[in-house]
């Protein structure tokens, strides 16, 4: 499990159908509470925003979050919102 940072969206003129509907958000991950990781798009499924911190899977488990009958090709996905009272 990861956790980053929403930074921004991902504008794409031409998406794998798979893609179609899915939000694509620009993550940068934090360390120790801080932005210092990568910067990395992933999947936004759970209607997170710019300066949401989230939590991301990653693997085979990113790709099931998006459909279990047809799983897209997927590194990363936002699994959850964290609020931020909890951190």
């Amino acid at each position: 499990m990861n956790i980053g940072r929403v930074v921004g969206t991902v504008v794409c003129t031409v998406k794998t159908p798979a893609f179609q509907g899915i939000k694509l958000m620009v993550v940068r991950q934090l360390v120790n509470g801080l932005e210092k990781g990568l910067v990395i798009a992933c999947d936004g499924t759970r209607q997170a925003g710019i300066g949401d911190t989230v939590y991301m899977i990653g693997r085979a488990e990113a790709a099931l979050m998006l459909s279990r009958d047809n799983p897209p090709p997927s590194d990363l996905t936002i699994a959850g919102i964290i609020d931020p009272e909890t951190l």
